[in-house]
């Protein structure tokens, strides 16, 4: 902002003026308001390369990409280290308050060195990343092309007009909170409840209703703070990867995962890799080393936002997204901030269509490696499939247009390089549960 200086002419009242006009500039300033960021970056549907696809708009133009360096197998930051939506791991209480901070690099390690419970199962405190900082929500902005199956995405710092959404801050009350927490761990069943620790074997097995049951365990009673993951924290934060990656081949920027470069098979069970194997390698890490394509397969963890497992591991499901018979499905909150008229997330079943969910589209007709995602306001949705491991999205889905199903996310370790943060599991009915299918925990607090 230009610098207002005096005028020779200013008067006293002048002067009391020109101090207002100055303290409203600076309140809208430091508030996020006009002035705040806004990154973005536009999909071009013309373009086959994953990283072409993608430009930068706005605040990012000129910043560098991040990237996991596979020479060095250092993660390099880019120009993205400080930016405003970066989480911070902590360790939550029950009734959402966050009991402490840990060290980013070190998550056995509280931020002041000392130890903390990260794997502690006799103590209900969860380990989560916490989504939010210095007061600043994370609003996302999409824009489609008028006629073309591409479109922009921005991300604020405020809500620069009407359309950025800040979804996941809503809690069950309908009221927009300061933060919301993603899971560090993929979660892990015990004593009753769905939690996020270290050094625990991943739950698995269960369907969709049970496994809500289990994260709704860890509520204080009467309170509703706990619950699986949901799409509208799912599309936020693969959202946050194309931008800060510029590219759409999430795998080949951030990490393989386990098995992302070849099948495993069912070697690789919810027992083989527990929880924790990344706790000291900061907010993210993955293997995109050559070598690992020579061996064949890969058996490294990927970890972005601090999150370990987000794809090529177990598939995780997502509250808030069906594909009901060839169409998609979607709900973006627990109450109907969102425009849906379900009052809460529900579990609907193989022939029971999602009542009061919004229609968002028609899902492929087949499975492949996606081509095109239709931009909506709920967010990237694949719509056509025919590309390939390194062409377009990079992601594969797979559909059943059959019946009504339960939405995963990631792939699995006998997937190969069908996962990735947008590959989509669309054939699972809410009932599906194999070792390959699970969960894992979210919150929004209360107060």
């Amino acid at each position: 902002m230009a610098e207002i200086t005096k005028p020779l002419f200013l008067d006293e009242t002048g002067e009391e003026i020109r101090d207002a006009i100055l303290s409203v500039a600076s309140a809208i300033s430091t508030s996020g308001g006009e002035g705040g960021t806004v990154y973005g970056f536009r999909v071009d549907p013309t373009e086959s390369d994953p990283a072409a696809k993608v430009s930068y708009l706005r605040d990012a133009i000129g910043m560098t990409p991040a990237r996991m360096n596979g020479d060095t197998g250092l993660f390099e930051i880019g120009s993205w280290g400080d930016a405003f939506f970066m989480p911070r791991p902590a360790m939550v209480n029950p009734d959402g308050s966050i009991a402490y901070y840990l060290n980013p690099n070190d998550y056995t390690k509280k931020e002041d060195g000392s130890a903390s419970e990260v794997a502690d199962t006799t103590q209900d405190k969860n380990a989560m990343m916490v989504w939010g900082k210095n007061g600043k929500r994370i609003w996302m902005k999409i824009v489609p092309d008028s006629t073309t199956n591409g479109g922009e995405v921005y991300i604020a710092d405020y809500q620069a007009d009407p359309e950025f959404k800040a979804w996941p801050f809503y809690n069950s009350l309908g009221q927009m909170m300061d933060h919301f927490y993603t899971p560090i761990y993929q979660g892990s069943l015990i004593d009753g409840k769905l939690r996020s620790l270290s050094g625990q074997a991943l739950m698995y097995s269960k369907n969709a209703a049970q496994e809500i049951s289990y994260a709704e365990a860890n509520n204080p009673s009467g309170q509703k703070i706990w619950f699986t993951e949901t799409f509208a924290q799912r599309q936020l934060i693969n959202n946050l990867l194309y931008l800060m990656g510029k590219s759409l081949a999430t795998q080949e920027v951030f990490g393989y995962g386990i098995g992302g470069l070849a099948s495993l098979g069912d070697v690789v069970t919810p027992n083989t890799y527990p929880t924790g194997s990344l706790n000291n390698k900061g907010l993210f890490y993955g293997n995109v080393a050559t070598d690992a394509e020579a061996t064949g397969y890969n058996v490294t963890q990927v970890k972005v936002f601090g999150m370990e497992g987000y794809w090529a591991h177990q598939w995780r499901r997502s509250a808030g997204i069906y594909n009901d018979k060839g169409i998609w499905k979607v709900k973006l909150t627990r109450g109907t901030q969102d425009g849906s008229s379900a009052a809460d997330f529900t579990v609907f079943d193989g022939s029971t269509s999602p009542t009061g969910y919004l229609s968002a589209g028609s899902a492929p007709s087949g499975n492949g490696y996606i081509v095109q995602m239709k931009f909506t306001e709920y967010g990237l949705l694949p719509i056509v499939v025919g590309g390939s491991t390194n062409k377009y999205y990079c992601d594969h889905i797979w559909v059943n247009n059959s019946q009504n199903n339960y939405i995963f996310f990631g792939g699995h370790s006998t997937s190969g390089l069908y996962c990735g943060a947008s590959a989509c599991d669309a054939v699972a009915a809410a009932s599906a549960a194999y070792w390959y299918r699970g969960a894992a925990l979210s919150g929004v607090p209360l107060s």
